[in-house]
């Protein structure tokens, strides 16, 4: 690839991540209905042409955006399995992961998952995918999770359930400090301690 057509694809990058970045927060705002295509290219000072170049309507940010999300989050959970050590650090490592990123960004993406899933405006098709995309990063946690249990790790019972106690827990959590109105000092250990065989 030609200097130029690199740094063309650069710049278009970042333009798509500007657009989508900002695009998160207005929805998680304003909700779908809510927000005018003018909110999001106002808010970057972007022309509605430029932004027309990256999305074909307010429908397709919106669902580029969720899927966005969830795709982040199935690379997470992938990359938390194939680190080194044991179930407890693999879990450790996820944990560290998810408390590392900023409350208020992950109080939007929740906010948009869950606004999408009760969307009368989006296809049943649509709503699906969000389903099973989820639903299949819930699976890679349970494996860490079966593989604990294995090793006397973790507590019995269903990894799929235990999985969704863990998420569960450690996103609301999350979303509790996002909202400002008592800080809890979360910690990797306070999270996983739920899960452990021997606390």
């Amino acid at each position: 690839m030609a200097k130029s057509e690199e740094q063309f694809k650069m710049i278009r990058d970042q333009r798509y991540e500007e657009i989508s970045h900002a695009a998160l927060k207005i929805f998680a705002r304003k909700g779908f209905a809510g927000t005018k295509i003018s909110d999001i290219t106002s808010s970057i000072n972007l022309s509605h042409g430029l932004l027309y170049h990256y999305f074909k309507s307010k429908e397709e940010i919106y669902v580029a955006i969720i899927m966005n999300i969830l795709d982040q989050f199935k690379q997470a959970v992938t990359e938390a399995e194939d680190q080194k050590g044991t179930p407890y650090d693999k879990l450790n490592w996820f944990s560290a992961l998810t408390f590392s990123g900023s409350p208020e960004v992950a109080l939007d993406r929740h906010i948009l998952i869950n606004e999408a899933l009760q969307a009368d405006f989006l296809s049943e098709e649509i709503k699906q995918n969000i389903r099973q995309e989820y639903a299949d990063s819930l699976k890679v946690l349970s494996r860490i999770i079966s593989a604990g249990q294995r090793d006397g790790i973790f507590i019995e019972g269903d990894a799929m359930e235990l999985a969704a106690y863990y998420l569960s827990f450690s996103q609301g959590l999350t979303l509790w400090n996002a909202k400002g109105l008592y800080h809890i000092n979360v910690t990797v250990e306070s999270v996983i301690r739920p899960l452990l065989a021997n606390p």
